[in-house]
């Protein structure tokens, strides 16, 4: 009897060994668990069921990924490290040893993405090397979309997708939807007669902006007509964000409001004779934006509603300086900003 026993021990020590031995095996060979999503560029791509490294080539979805699961960003593009002015001293500091690329636009090194090892990489639908890049970096590359604030709203949300963190994701996404119903609310109700004409005036001060530019969504959000929305322009440049226009244009045009990006631009056209007739310039309606508030970037959220305040003062009843504390305290996890800085012009 003991003899039976010991062999159907052995028996099964046996094939408990075989099955161990085997159910090694194909974990080691078997495919990572990969999910399909939908970027904002229209394509299907296959990632990591769960994600734990992602860089990011733009600062749009660095910002994103930093501020929804900061301990997943491997590294960050140069021109989110130039951000840092916004946040906290210790939101900063936790991110500030983060190695740095350079952007799609401005060329990234694959041999420094090959290095990262991430197990995705983040970009914008405008990047037009989105599939040679998934293949050059040995990761997928995912686009997410800076057109217009609508697109702001849903790359919240798909990042958050995927990071797996749809919580905040949508909370935030949420918040942005808000506030441009807090905005479009007051905006909406400009008759069409009524609305002024906008020239949006970039460092150099004969370029502007194309109609599928963020920029021209915040000056037709907040009840404005854009440039290139009334003067015809060529397919080719209607997502451009530096047109050169010719002079002579905008003098016909003669806009009603210029916004410009920097106080310097501003200064350039007040002092300058060429637009002197201009019937912005004539009623000192040449407003330069603030620094802690853009009609580009993740501060445009914050440029819609200085922008409708600028246009339309005495329709547009929002509390700036309270809607710049809680977006910077919602988006950067900074809650300590003071008056001066709110208040700071771009130079």
């Amino acid at each position: 009897m003991k003899a039976i026993i010991k062999k159907v021990i052995f028996q099964l020590a046996c094939f408990g060994l075989v099955f161990v031995i085997c159910l090694g095996s194909s974990l080691l060979y078997a495919k990572p668990a990969t999910r399909t999503i939908t970027d904002m560029a229209g394509r299907k791509v296959e990632v990591p069921s769960v994600v734990n490294r992602i860089s990011c080539i733009h600062p749009i979805p660095c910002h994103m990924v930093w501020r929804l699961a900061p301990r997943k960003l491997v590294s960050m593009d140069k021109q989110f490290k130039e951000r840092f002015i916004f946040m906290s001293d210790e939101e900063a500091q936790k991110v500030a040893a983060l190695p740095v690329t350079g952007e799609f636009h401005s060329g990234v090194s694959r041999e420094e993405m090959l290095m990262l090892k991430p197990d995705v990489v983040v970009s914008l639908n405008k990047d037009p090397d989105l599939d040679k890049e998934q293949e050059d970096y040995a990761a997928p590359v995912v686009a997410t979309s800076k057109n217009n604030l609508i697109d702001y709203e849903a790359s919240w949300r798909f990042i958050g997708q995927l990071v797996v963190n749809s919580k905040e994701g949508n909370e935030l996404a949420g918040y942005w939807e808000k506030t441009m119903a807090k905005v479009t609310a007051q905006t909406s109700k400009i008759p069409e007669k009524n609305k002024l004409k906008v020239y949006y005036a970039q460092a150099n001060i004969n370029c502007t902006v194309g109609t599928k530019t963020i920029m021209a969504s915040i000056i037709r959000t907040a009840g404005g007509i854009n440039f290139y929305d009334a003067i015809p322009c060529a397919i080719t440049q209607q997502e451009n964000e530096s047109i050169v226009t010719p002079m002579e244009e905008v003098l016909k045009w003669n806009p009603d409001v210029i916004i410009t990006g920097t106080a310097k631009a501003r200064d350039d056209i007040v002092s300058n004779p060429q637009w002197a007739n201009i019937d912005a310039v004539k009623n000192k309606r040449v407003y330069a934006s603030l620094n802690f508030e853009r009609l580009d970037g993740i501060q445009s959220l914050l440029g819609l509603v200085w922008t409708a305040i600028q246009l339309y003062p005495a329709q547009v009843k929002l509390d700036f300086e309270q809607e710049t504390r809680t977006f910077y305290s919602k988006i950067y996890l900074n809650h300590h900003l003071t008056h001066a800085q709110i208040y700071e012009e771009r130079n």
